[in-house]
């Protein structure tokens, strides 16, 4: 009886944590290409504005890397398994990823300097600009579905924990649990599209995607044997749907 209501509460909380997820990440997507506009402010209160948006988004940014860093580390996982929460702790990562970025969304200040604008209601240049962060999108979507994606979200974890099987990532190869090791999830080059594709560049937005992108750079340390193993990789896959479309 014990053992079914815990199965029942593992299930529960990676039903909660792939809902929190993915309203986090709506809202992310939303937030990055749709930002929130600001009033104008007076000439008085632009020296404090400016100040005052880059220090408190600063800190933002440091929670979310502290947080999306700190419990991706051995150290944080170990403690988790002190507590028997092995199968738990992708779940409990991704929830805490959620919940950290809707807090930065919630409280991210808008900036009224602007470094550049472009203006949209040009058709063409506004065709582009949507044009462009969809494809981006789409890239960050579909790269993170096809690495396997209910891994990465944790529910795979407890799925396999109830049904009594090893842990997910004991069945990939060595190369593949190297390549997760240095880049958890895809899409560097969506991600820098959306960043940095922009047609009205505040300070704030300078500096997320700054750092963003900082972060990314560091700690995606993907490697020469990494490449040539999705090289390899894509072209098995590439000749085996060449091989079904000729049947």
């Amino acid at each position: 009886m014990i053992l079914k209501v815990l199965y029942f509460f593992k299930l529960l909380f990676a039903a909660f944590s792939f809902i929190c997820l993915f309203y986090s990440v709506m809202e992310f997507t939303y937030f990055i290409s749709f930002p929130k506009e600001e009033t104008g402010k007076t000439h008085e209160e632009i020296w404090f504005e400016g100040s005052w948006v880059l220090l408190k988004d600063m800190a933002l940014l440091v929670l979310f890397i502290v947080q999306h860093s700190a419990m991706a580390s051995e150290r944080f996982k170990s403690c988790l398994s002190k507590f028997k929460l092995d199968d738990m702790s992708r779940c409990i990562y991704t929830t805490a990823t959620a919940a950290s970025l809707l807090f930065i969304m919630k409280s991210w200040l808008t900036s009224t300097i602007v470094l550049w604008h472009l203006n949209l209601s040009y058709k063409p240049l506004s065709w582009i600009y949507f044009g462009v962060h969809s494809v981006a999108w789409i890239i960050i979507y579909v790269a993170n579905i096809c690495t396997d994606v209910t891994e990465l979200l944790g529910l795979k974890q407890i799925y396999y924990s109830i049904i009594n099987l090893p842990e997910p990532n004991q069945r990939k190869s060595h190369r593949l649990r190297k390549l997760t090791s240095h880049m958890r999830h895809p899409s560097f080059l969506g991600f820098l599209m959306v960043f940095w594709f922009y047609p009205t560049m505040t300070l704030d937005r300078l500096l997320l995607g700054t750092i963003l992108t900082l972060y990314m750079y560091i700690a995606w340390n993907t490697d020469g044997e990494d490449y040539n193993y999705q090289k390899y990789m894509y072209q098995r896959k590439y000749h085996e749907l060449e091989r079904l479309h000729t049947y």
